[in-house]
């Protein structure tokens, strides 16, 4: 056998063994976006049912001065609604489901509505407990700046209460922080502390 049956044998299997790779990586990204299609429509069942409905319509409705004098029952369904939202910013940031799917479909003008109303609420429990909500603020703040880079506005309406939010949370008082910048001030406490 001379060298050019060795050249084309070993041409034949890199190609081979390319394709192979290939179809093996639309195979896994196939298998991937089914994966968070499951997991966006099991989001999705979850934040539109009545008993979420219920809790936001009642964090909507509690005035300022009543965030210190909820009842036991109140906070166990808001930390719910939290824990729901942090569970939904953490797998669109490590990239679970698709962040434009998961803004404008699933819970960004929400979790825009419920940051501005639970921000009391929210700095007193951070206060308290210390590691709270994290990634739902991180992910409120990508939803603020995907809003505001498509231009469009989301209104709080609730009473007598009109807010464009998406204008008003980007004050510093009010405008929620990314992560890098929550684990930046987390270490920073931290080391005041130890200090």
């Amino acid at each position: 056998m001379d060298n050019t049956f060795w050249q084309a044998v070993t041409a034949l299997s890199v190609a081979v063994l390319t394709i192979g790779f290939l179809v093996g990586i639309v195979k896994y990204l196939q298998f991937r976006r089914r994966d968070d299609a499951k997991l966006a429509i099991d989001l999705f069942r979850d934040f539109r049912s009545d008993e979420f409905k219920a809790v936001i319509r009642s964090i909507y409705s509690v005035k300022p001065e009543q965030w210190a004098t909820l009842a036991d029952y109140q906070r166990v369904r808001i930390d719910h609604l939290v824990d729901w939202l942090n569970l939904l910013g953490a797998v669109t940031r490590n990239k679970e489901i698709n962040e434009n799917l998961a803004i404008e479909t699933l819970a960004g003008p929400t979790a825009i509505r419920c940051w501005y109303r639970l921000l009391p609420y929210l700095r007193q429990e951070t206060e308290r407990r210390g590691f709270y909500c994290d990634a739902f603020e991180d992910f409120t703040r990508r939803s603020l700046a995907h809003f505001k880079q498509k231009n469009v506005p989301i209104w709080f309406n609730w009473g007598a209460e009109r807010v464009e939010l998406v204008k008003l949370l980007q004050k510093p008082e009010f405008k929620p922080r990314t992560m890098e910048e929550i684990r930046g001030s987390t270490r920073l406490a931290v080391e005041d502390k130890a200090a």
